[in-house]
């Protein structure tokens, strides 16, 4: 460590030290060794009746002065993993003015942002120590749920227009208004106190915690990852289902194609193995969402219609106004494969053509014209 830096951080940790007494007092864990209810502040889901128990974890958060902070892994009374947790207790400076932050975070199994509880002996605060606001706290969620957030990219006296250096008891300070394009997320008053929550959420921690449940995957595991309502633990599931348990779970793959986000509905319809695309049964689900999913979906499941059944093409006739340009000519050009088209796909397509608010109904009255 240079000179510099070993006496700057003497000097902080000197600071902190007079301030609130010694750091390393301070406990690292908290004594709660059950959580029988959802954190204040959560992301997912939490069924009543829940009792996570918690075990230790190797895995470690280090702060600036009090050291490392144990991550630790709450598992149902089954002893499968459900969610970390770490209880932080770590110093904020501002324009001189330090105060420990006390604060509970939880992390997904994947290591994203699951939620935080907040200390009922020690709420945090902003500037001239004016405690938090339940609006505030609010804040803080989302700006925690957001892991793209400008905070990522910036350093901490990029927030702040024209810092203005001070000298408090040899410990250089910067004070200054936050900046307009990250004023609006973070708490008014605790810019400092919201840098140092999100990194603490999106630094190290979360590639550390992800590596960590890798290593005690398995199938049930991916199996209540598949059946959350949670789009990263969906995504996640069908990346590492194999070929028997994605026929095994085939029926939330198909429930999931209709319910689920375009990014999840698309990556089950480019990835299904020709076994399942190519059977007419197994798509029927597929097929039955059609007018409810996104386009660029629908244009991926129009894909696989040359193995639709003659039920299914029947089907798609009576909804072709959900149709693009494009997806509309991919459908015709099946039918024009056929032989001979059943009486009620020519009565469908009729009355389509005939209608004056269809922008595409030319199409389809061209398609008659040229197979009649």
């Amino acid at each position: 460590m240079r000179p510099v830096a070993l006496v700057f951080l003497l000097l902080f940790t000197h600071l902190c030290k007079a301030q609130f007494g010694s750091a390393i007092a301070l406990p690292n864990t908290s004594d709660k060794t059950v959580l029988e209810a959802s954190p204040e502040f959560f992301v997912l889901d939490w069924k009543p009746n829940t009792a996570l128990y918690i075990s230790e974890t190797p895995l470690e958060i280090v702060t600036d002065s009090v050291g490392a902070q144990k991550v630790n892994l709450f598992r149902d009374n089954a002893g499968a993993p459900v969610l970390y947790a770490s209880n932080i207790i770590t110093p904020v400076c501002a324009d001189g003015d330090c105060k420990f932050m006390h604060i509970t975070l939880y992390w997904t199994l994947l290591g994203d942002y699951a939620g935080f509880d907040r200390s009922p002996q020690e709420p945090l605060t902003k500037h001239d120590h004016d405690e938090f606001l339940f609006s505030d706290y609010w804040k803080l969620h989302d700006l925690l749920k957001d892991h793209n957030s400008i905070l990522k990219r910036r350093a901490i006296d990029e927030l702040v227009t024209k810092p203005k250096p001070s000298k408090i008891e040899g410990v250089d300070a910067l004070s200054g208004a936050t900046v307009k394009e990250v004023k609006e997320s973070v708490v008014s008053g605790a810019l400092y106190s919201c840098y140092v929550a999100w990194h603490l959420v999106h630094g190290k921690i979360k590639e550390q915690i992800k590596a960590h449940t890798v290593q005690q995957q398995n199938e049930s595991m991916l199996v209540r990852m598949l059946n959350s309502d949670h789009t990263n633990y969906q995504m996640y599931a069908l990346e590492n289902l194999n070929q028997e348990q994605y026929k095994a779970q085939f029926s939330r793959i198909s429930e999931l194609f209709k319910s689920g986000i375009p990014l999840v509905r698309s990556y089950i319809i480019k990835n299904l193995s020709d076994s399942f695309s190519q059977s007419p049964s197994t798509m029927q689900p597929f097929w039955d969402a059609l007018p409810h999913i996104d386009i660029n979906t629908r244009s991926l499941l129009l894909q696989h219609i040359d193995f639709a059944s003659d039920t299914t093409i029947k089907d798609i006739s009576t909804q072709l106004g959900v149709l693009t340009k494009n997806q509309l000519l991919k459908y015709l050009g099946n039918l024009e494969s056929k032989k001979k088209l059943s009486p009620d796909i020519l009565k469908n397509l009729e009355r389509f053509a005939a209608s004056t608010k269809e922008k595409n109904a030319y199409l389809v009255a061209q398609f008659l014209e040229d197979n009649s």
